[in-house]
């Protein structure tokens, strides 16, 4: 604000000045007309003549020393006239003027004067060229830096921009991983009850089929192992009118010898592997059923842990992204007020050209034209 309001009363006043100059040009240019009208009316051979005759009688007494101080003036006249006419400088013109009309005693301090002002205005425009360029010089040099540190807040940003697109992403895929492994896991365990119930179907099948291929057995040993069945016979007897074949055969015609058919021996033994088969496959079921439990548990547990491990991730990029985007809105932020002073910076150096640029182009000019005038 303190920028812009230095920079609207600068404008107000080089407008102001601007048009002051303007007026006192054309005052100037008016006033060295009618001086160099009148220097020409008082130079002319006329003029001289006329000079020549109202003051001849004071001149008849005058001394040598008079006549030197004529040409002393005439000659100051005439070198004065000269540098006006080449500097369009209206104050030497009157000084010109002065000579020829006032006494020289007037003339020297009039000389005096003006070479103390011309002396005055030589140190405040030097001074004045001095200040110019420090001012710009050092408007140029922040301008510098606002422009170095615009490039380091826009790549900053560039870069809180790409990490925040790279975090989102790896959340996005932390947390896809995170749907399919909980999908994984709800199958796995629809899939391990529908194991464990046919586990424990196969299971009470092949125990019924073992139960009854037992009571098979221990009926065909009652018969054609007797001797090792009587540890038995007692519990077989208490349930031989329930059970199925237990019958005596008919009586065989008589006048022939009754035996056991010589092949039960292979029949019992047959039963007997059967039975082993049955219990061997029972026992392998029972493997199986604590191998996959044991598998299912490992999975789950496995699952699990990295199911908690990609939250644990997920929850630290939202973190790692919330402190991101503050940094980006700082940023942000800085890049405005960055923006703002190289916009006033840049105005106020506009301000100083506009102040300076002539007096810095034409400053040799103006210092050496002025320096004759002062020899002069």
């Amino acid at each position: 604000e303190a920028d812009q309001e230095f920079l609207g009363n600068m404008r107000k006043d080089c407008d102001h000045q601007n048009a002051e100059y303007k007026k006192r040009s054309e005052i100037r240019s008016q006033e060295l007309v009618a001086l160099a009208e009148t220097i020409k009316i008082l130079t002319e051979d006329e003029a001289r003549e006329l000079y020549d005759k109202t003051m001849s009688f004071f001149q008849v007494s005058e001394s040598a020393t008079a006549a030197a101080q004529e040409r002393a003036v005439e000659h100051a006249l005439r070198r004065i006239a000269k540098v006006a006419k080449k500097h369009r400088n209206w104050a030497l013109v009157s000084l010109a003027v002065r000579v020829r009309l006032d006494a020289f005693v007037k003339v020297k301090e009039a000389m005096d004067k003006m070479h103390a002002e011309l002396v005055k205005q030589q140190k405040e425009e030097y001074a004045k060229w001095e200040l110019c360029k420090k001012e710009i010089d050092e408007t140029e040099d922040s301008i510098k830096v606002g422009e170095q540190t615009a490039k380091d807040l826009d790549e900053k940003h560039q870069m809180l921009v790409s990490k925040i697109n790279q975090l989102k992403r790896e959340i996005e895929a932390l947390q896809a991983e995170e749907s399919e492994m909980m999908i994984s896991l709800k199958q796995a365990g629809e899939e391990r009850k529908a194991q464990n119930q046919l586990y424990q179907t196969s299971v009470m099948d092949q125990r019924a089929t073992i139960n009854i291929l037992n009571k098979a057995l221990a009926r065909l040993k009652m018969f054609y192992q007797p001797n090792a069945m009587n540890a038995t016979l007692v519990e077989i007897s208490a349930h031989a009118p329930n059970q199925p074949g237990f019958a005596v055969e008919p009586r065989p015609e008589s006048g022939k010898a009754y035996a056991k058919s010589a092949g039960s021996g292979g029949v019992i033994q047959l039963l007997m592997k059967v039975i082993e088969d049955a219990e061997l496959e029972t026992r392998e079921l029972e493997m199986g059923e604590q191998k996959a439990q044991e598998d299912y548990s490992e999975f789950v547990q496995a699952t699990t842990a990295t199911i908690e491990k990609d939250r644990a991730l997920i929850a630290e990029k939202q973190e790692l992204v919330a402190g991101t985007e503050g940094e980006k809105s700082e940023t942000e932020e800085a890049q405005s007020v960055n923006n703002d002073e190289l916009e006033s910076l840049r105005k106020l150096l506009n301000a100083h050209h506009i102040d300076c640029d002539f007096l810095l182009k034409y400053f040799d000019v103006r210092q050496k034209a002025r320096q004759e005038e002062m020899d002069a």
